[in-house]
Protein backbone atom coordinates (compact mmCIF):
# COMPACT_ATOMS: atom_id res chain seq x y z
CA UNK A 1 0.00 0.00 0.00
CA UNK A 2 1.43 3.48 -0.82
CA UNK A 3 0.44 6.13 1.24
CA UNK A 4 -1.75 9.29 0.78
CA UNK A 5 -1.07 12.98 0.95
CA UNK A 6 -3.14 12.68 4.15
CA UNK A 7 -1.00 9.78 6.00
CA UNK A 8 1.77 11.56 7.18
CA UNK A 9 2.69 8.64 9.48
CA UNK A 10 2.19 5.72 6.60
CA UNK A 11 4.21 7.66 4.61
CA UNK A 12 7.20 7.96 7.61
CA UNK A 13 6.48 4.13 7.68
CA UNK A 14 6.70 3.44 4.24
CA UNK A 15 10.01 5.77 4.32
CA UNK A 16 11.00 3.44 7.09
CA UNK A 17 10.54 -0.10 5.82
CA UNK A 18 11.55 0.65 1.76
CA UNK A 19 15.15 2.09 3.74
CA UNK A 20 15.56 -1.29 5.90
CA UNK A 21 14.99 -3.25 2.66
CA UNK A 22 17.32 -1.65 0.79
CA UNK A 23 20.23 -1.51 3.76
CA UNK A 24 19.14 -5.24 4.12
CA UNK A 25 19.74 -5.69 0.29
CA UNK A 26 22.88 -3.89 0.30
CA UNK A 27 24.06 -5.75 3.15
CA UNK A 28 23.25 -9.08 1.63
CA UNK A 29 24.88 -7.83 -1.78
CA UNK A 30 27.81 -6.91 0.01
CA UNK A 31 27.97 -9.97 2.27
CA UNK A 32 27.47 -12.51 -1.22
CA UNK A 33 30.27 -10.35 -2.99
CA UNK A 34 32.65 -10.69 0.33
CA UNK A 35 31.80 -14.31 0.13
CA UNK A 36 32.61 -14.87 -3.84
CA UNK A 37 35.84 -12.80 -3.99
CA UNK A 38 37.27 -14.58 -1.20
CA UNK A 39 36.22 -18.26 -2.66
CA UNK A 40 38.00 -17.00 -6.10
CA UNK A 41 41.23 -15.64 -4.51
CA UNK A 42 40.82 -18.91 -2.72
CA UNK A 43 40.53 -21.18 -5.41
CA UNK A 44 43.27 -18.79 -7.77
CA UNK A 45 46.03 -19.48 -4.52
CA UNK A 46 45.20 -23.67 -4.61
CA UNK A 47 45.54 -23.31 -8.42
CA UNK A 48 48.93 -21.71 -8.42
CA UNK A 49 50.29 -24.06 -5.75
CA UNK A 50 48.46 -27.21 -7.27
CA UNK A 51 49.97 -25.69 -10.80
CA UNK A 52 53.81 -25.43 -9.25
CA UNK A 53 53.51 -28.58 -7.88
CA UNK A 54 52.41 -30.24 -10.76
CA UNK A 55 55.60 -28.74 -12.86
CA UNK A 56 57.76 -29.76 -10.15
CA UNK A 57 56.01 -33.02 -10.03
CA UNK A 58 55.52 -33.84 -13.67
CA UNK A 59 57.94 -31.94 -15.68
CA UNK A 60 57.33 -33.86 -18.79
CA UNK A 61 54.10 -32.18 -18.53
CA UNK A 62 54.63 -29.16 -18.17
CA UNK A 63 56.80 -29.80 -21.57
CA UNK A 64 53.88 -31.08 -23.13
CA UNK A 65 51.92 -27.90 -21.90
CA UNK A 66 54.71 -25.06 -22.96
CA UNK A 67 54.07 -27.31 -26.53
CA UNK A 68 50.85 -27.16 -27.03
CA UNK A 69 50.25 -23.47 -25.32
CA UNK A 70 52.75 -22.39 -28.14
CA UNK A 71 50.68 -24.05 -30.75
CA UNK A 72 47.27 -23.00 -29.38
CA UNK A 73 48.73 -18.95 -29.40
CA UNK A 74 50.23 -19.63 -33.14
CA UNK A 75 47.05 -21.28 -34.37
CA UNK A 76 45.17 -18.16 -32.97
CA UNK A 77 47.75 -15.72 -34.08
CA UNK A 78 46.77 -13.06 -37.29
CA UNK A 79 47.04 -14.57 -40.75
CA UNK A 80 45.36 -12.39 -42.94
CA UNK A 81 48.10 -9.41 -44.75
CA UNK A 82 45.83 -6.93 -42.55
CA UNK A 83 46.30 -8.39 -39.73
CA UNK A 84 49.79 -8.94 -40.62
CA UNK A 85 50.27 -5.21 -40.57
CA UNK A 86 48.19 -4.18 -37.77
CA UNK A 87 49.14 -7.07 -35.16
CA UNK A 88 52.25 -8.37 -36.47
CA UNK A 89 54.75 -6.86 -34.79
CA UNK A 90 53.14 -7.79 -31.36
CA UNK A 91 52.14 -11.45 -32.87
CA UNK A 92 56.00 -12.29 -33.87
CA UNK A 93 56.92 -10.93 -30.18
CA UNK A 94 54.35 -13.13 -28.96
CA UNK A 95 55.19 -16.00 -30.98
CA UNK A 96 59.10 -15.40 -29.77
CA UNK A 97 57.86 -15.52 -26.24
CA UNK A 98 55.62 -18.53 -26.93
CA UNK A 99 58.51 -20.19 -28.10
CA UNK A 100 61.00 -19.07 -25.75
CA UNK A 101 58.78 -20.17 -23.02
CA UNK A 102 57.73 -23.71 -24.66
CA UNK A 103 62.16 -23.80 -24.66
CA UNK A 104 62.08 -23.08 -21.36
CA UNK A 105 59.75 -25.67 -19.73
CA UNK A 106 61.66 -28.16 -22.17
CA UNK A 107 64.47 -27.90 -21.21
CA UNK A 108 63.92 -27.44 -17.50
CA UNK A 109 61.83 -30.55 -18.08
CA UNK A 110 64.52 -32.95 -19.43
CA UNK A 111 67.08 -31.39 -16.75
CA UNK A 112 64.94 -32.79 -13.85
CA UNK A 113 64.01 -36.36 -16.24
CA UNK A 114 68.03 -36.24 -16.33
CA UNK A 115 68.15 -35.40 -12.40
CA UNK A 116 65.82 -38.42 -12.04
CA UNK A 117 67.74 -40.68 -14.41
CA UNK A 118 65.18 -41.02 -17.48
CA UNK A 119 66.20 -40.92 -20.79
CA UNK A 120 64.94 -42.57 -23.97
CA UNK A 121 66.18 -46.31 -23.42
CA UNK A 122 64.51 -45.97 -19.35
CA UNK A 123 61.07 -44.97 -20.64
CA UNK A 124 61.05 -47.58 -23.40
CA UNK A 125 61.55 -50.10 -20.91
CA UNK A 126 59.36 -48.53 -18.51
CA UNK A 127 56.32 -48.71 -21.55
CA UNK A 128 57.28 -51.70 -22.14
CA UNK A 129 56.95 -53.32 -18.45
CA UNK A 130 53.04 -51.22 -18.43
CA UNK A 131 51.91 -52.93 -21.22
CA UNK A 132 53.44 -56.21 -20.22
CA UNK A 133 51.59 -55.91 -16.92
CA UNK A 134 48.59 -54.72 -18.92
CA UNK A 135 48.46 -57.22 -21.25
CA UNK A 136 48.95 -60.00 -17.92
CA UNK A 137 46.20 -58.28 -16.07
CA UNK A 138 43.74 -58.75 -18.84
CA UNK A 139 44.74 -62.26 -19.31
CA UNK A 140 44.37 -63.10 -15.41
CA UNK A 141 40.89 -61.41 -15.65
CA UNK A 142 39.80 -63.45 -18.36
CA UNK A 143 40.36 -66.29 -17.17
CA UNK A 144 38.99 -65.70 -14.03
CA UNK A 145 35.61 -64.93 -15.98
CA UNK A 146 35.91 -68.00 -17.87
CA UNK A 147 36.76 -70.28 -14.77
CA UNK A 148 33.57 -68.48 -12.88
CA UNK A 149 31.65 -68.71 -15.69
CA UNK A 150 32.36 -72.70 -16.01
CA UNK A 151 31.32 -72.95 -12.24
CA UNK A 152 28.30 -70.95 -12.70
Amino acid sequence: MTPTQDQPAERESYYRRAKARAEDAYESALDRTTRIYTGARDTAATARRATAEGVQNNPLGAIFGGIALGALIGSLLPRTRRESELVGPYARDLKDRARDAAEAARLAGMEKLDELGFNKDRATETVQQLVSTAKSAATEAGNAAVQTARND
